[in-house]
């Protein structure tokens, strides 16, 4: 169930303790299941299309909505705007789906980060103000000033700075200088996530949380 999934978020593996790595691309341990990419086409086609229907029908009859206890579509419906008409939620599932899929023993875990991070959640590796950059971020002298633009990242760990301009994070990057990247080319760490197992032989959305 996604409680043994969720789990690497709040029971640590113990291991010695190392920093994060300069980069963390993205893997996919799951597209050689043909069920499970049948499920995967069918939930890609949802946020495409921003099918508010379509994706309601993919998760669990309990899928955890947060860890305040909420769950059940009815509750996911509550928590999210999923008309055609918002960009929130769609925005930030397709950006989930470009982030890799990793096999947590049963259990497949969108996005790959979860699991790929599962060595470094050690007490003293502080992941709340990591930021991990997409491919093509360009990092800039000013914010909002992409044309004197400094740098270009593809899946480099940053540290947040600052956090105060609209839509842009003040960034320090591996080699110690500073910049600003626009938000919608960061994700943290410890973002959203989905779960999704097979339940009665049907691969279902157990959880979609963010947080530890």
């Amino acid at each position: 169930m996604w409680s043994i999934a969720l789990a690497l978020f709040t029971v640590l593996t113990p291991v010695a303790a190392s920093a994060l790595p300069d980069k963390l691309p993205p893997v996919d341990q799951c597209s050689k299941n043909p069920t499970f990419a049948a499920f995967r086409a069918r939930l890609e086609h949802a946020a495409q299309s921003k099918d508010r229907k379509a994706f309601l029908e993919l998760l669990s009859r309990h899928v955890l909505v947060n860890f305040g206890g909420a769950s059940g579509p009815a509750a996911f419906a509550q928590s999210w705007d999923l008309s055609p008409d918002a960009s929130e939620f769609w925005n930030l599932l397709r950006t989930m789906l470009r982030m890799g899929c990793a096999r947590d023993k049963g259990a497949r875990i969108i996005p790959s980060l979860s699991i790929q991070l599962e060595p470094y959640f050690e007490e003293e590796i502080d992941l709340s103000s990591k930021r991990l950059a997409f491919p093509g971020a360009r990092v800039s002298k000013e914010p909002a000033g992409d044309r004197n633009a400094f740098a270009t990242l593809s899946w480099d760990f940053v540290d947040a700075v600052e956090t105060s301009a609209d839509m842009q994070t003040k960034v320090k990057l591996a080699d110690g200088r500073e910049g600003w990247i626009a938000d919608d080319q960061l994700y943290e760490p410890v973002g959203y996530r989905m779960v999704v197992e097979k339940l009665h032989g049907k691969w279902m959305i157990t959880a979609f949380v963010a947080g530890d």
